[in-house]
């Protein structure tokens, strides 16, 4: 991973921080040894926490196309009529790592 700066594409609101840094610790801590590649989503969801909480994103096509993955997922899951709160926060995490 590369060292960035943060806030490459705009600032995440208190509200989607928040959300975000609930939901990946709790996909973390859901991980279980038998799920193939919990060696890399641990690795994803730790890196998307010490980013959230340092409000330093860091410049890695990994996580951007994670997140990026992660919010085409929501949409279409949600038949694009997704809800409000998943969109935004996803959205600025997506823009705050620089993902299209």
């Amino acid at each position: 991973m590369g060292g960035g700066t943060g806030g490459r594409g705009g600032p995440i609101s208190p509200e989607s921080k928040e959300f975000l840094i609930a939901l990946f610790a709790e996909l973390r801590d859901d991980l279980s040894e038998e799920d193939a590649g919990a060696a890399e989503k641990a690795a994803i969801y730790n890196a998307l926490l010490v980013a959230l909480s340092s409000g330093s994103f860091p410049d890695d096509e990994r996580l951007r196309g994670y997140v990026a993955d992660l919010l085409r997922t929501t949409d279409e899951e949600n038949g694009y009529e997704q809800a409000a709160l998943e969109h935004r926060v996803f959205t600025e995490l997506a823009a705050a790592l620089g993902a299209d």
